[in-house]
């Protein structure tokens, strides 16, 4: 029994026992008051409590009207789901057959199209979990037969109750007036990791439990929400200042503390057109390998990629004129226009008659550039794109200027 975790111990039996998540706890309930079970997968990051509320909601389900099986998507597939669903095909006097698959997210296309035909059918209810969102991880046909919810993250006050059930446990043990707030920031939706390093202090024959017992264990506690937003503000602003040292600097304090290492990768993303943009274009081929590569390889090793795509993107260019471009587009379009007649596709035979595509000058007919109007009357004069002589956009510049001189000013 001194072996079961502590977490274990502190897994709620029933809906009304789990914290936080009232609203998918209350529609839970009104499926099993009104016996309507409906299939469904909630998604939220790894410890946030997604089979928690699972089993929490498996265990109040009436077992002479359901078989539960359950199952996880990373060590079983197409065989194990072929063997549940034979046994609830049996028609006579059967139970509705209710599949629990954790990680649902890694069971192939294949084995999702098995399960896809069955709760199609109504021979299974389907209940799963993922880390992952359902919009990319799960087949959109079997995606559109199921209900999809986000697990919510503990606040602060849902903590302090679970510091009292642990008190419960552990009635020697004195737990800081102000832990909960600290135990918020630091471990956000992670309440797996919460239990276990309380548990790890415990077990270290802590008594008396505050914000700095934790550094005992975790040298990265105190990395709160407002350092997370700061560092990644210095991340950001040290690349686009092209100084390659203070950006890998806070690449490596991110990631040691535990930061999603997809967050980072996304910035980079957004940074690539931003702050570089035409100057180098490979600069966003870089940033969206080093995404891909971090989604498929995961920490530690994501640290390979994105140390690669911030000293790249740190070393490259830099130019705004993108971001400049479409926000003085953006100042003209609540004004009324009409595209011009010779740029709209004449589809029908009266849309030709009206004028649709008369003189519009294929390009490809003049060696691939003809000089024309292509903006609306009142607004062809406006010119947003003004590339920079930074980088390859000095020589997207000079093209320009060559193409359009005398009409544009480049």
């Amino acid at each position: 029994m001194n072996n079961i975790p502590l977490y274990e111990k502190l897994r709620p039996k029933s809906l009304n026992e789990v914290l936080g998540n009232s609203r998918l706890k209350k529609i839970l309930k009104s499926w099993i008051e009104k016996d309507k079970i409906k299939s469904f997968v909630i998604y939220g990051p790894p410890g946030s409590g997604k089979t928690t509320v699972i089993s929490a909601f498996l265990n109040e389900l009436d077992d002479k009207k359901y078989e539960i099986h359950k199952i996880s998507g990373a060590l079983e597939g197409a065989k194990t789901l072929k063997n549940i669903i034979a046994s609830s095909e049996i028609p006579l006097f059967k139970k509705q057959t209710v599949l629990f698959v954790d990680e649902i997210h890694r069971l192939n296309k294949a084995e999702q199209d098995v399960l896809l035909l069955h709760v199609e059918k109504g021979d299974l209810i389907l209940v799963g979990s993922t880390t992952e969102n359902p919009s990319f991880s799960i087949n959109p046909a079997l995606l559109s037969r199921i209900l999809t919810f986000e697990i919510i993250p503990l606040n602060e006050e849902n903590i302090g109750i679970l510091l009292k059930r642990i008190n419960k446990i552990y009635p020697d043990i004195i737990f800081e007036e102000e832990l909960k707030f600290s135990l918020k920031n630091f471990f956000n939706y992670d309440i797996r990791r919460i239990i276990n390093t309380i548990e790890a202090l415990i077990d270290m024959g802590i008594k008396e439990i505050t914000s700095d017992s934790f550094k005992e264990i975790h040298s990265s506690f105190g990395y709160s929400k407002e350092d997370k937003y700061d560092t990644i503000s210095a991340f950001i602003k040290s690349i686009r200042g092209s100084d390659p040292d203070a950006a890998i600097f806070y690449l490596a304090y991110m990631l040691e503390n535990g930061e999603d290492p997809l967050y980072i990768a996304r910035r980079l993303m957004i940074l690539a057109s931003e702050d570089i943009g035409l100057a180098d274009p490979m600069a966003m081929n870089i940033a969206v390998s080093a995404f891909q590569a971090t989604k498929e390889i995961g920490y530690p090793e994501c640290l390979y990629p994105l140390g690669e795509a911030t000293l790249y993107l740190s070393s490259a260019p830099k130019s705004n004129s993108v971001l400049n471009a479409y926000m003085t587009a953006k100042k003209y379009i609540g004004e009324k226009f009409e595209i011009p007649f010779k740029l709209r596709n004449p589809v029908t035979k009266w849309m030709k008659n009206k004028g649709y595509g008369k003189n519009y000058k294929y390009p490809h007919d003049s060696g691939g550039f003809v000089i024309d109007t292509y903006l609306p009357d009142k607004l062809k004069e406006k010119q947003f794109y003004l590339p920079k002589n930074i980088g390859f956009e000095g020589k997207i510049k000079q093209r320009l200027k060559k193409l359009w001189d005398g009409f544009k000013n480049y």
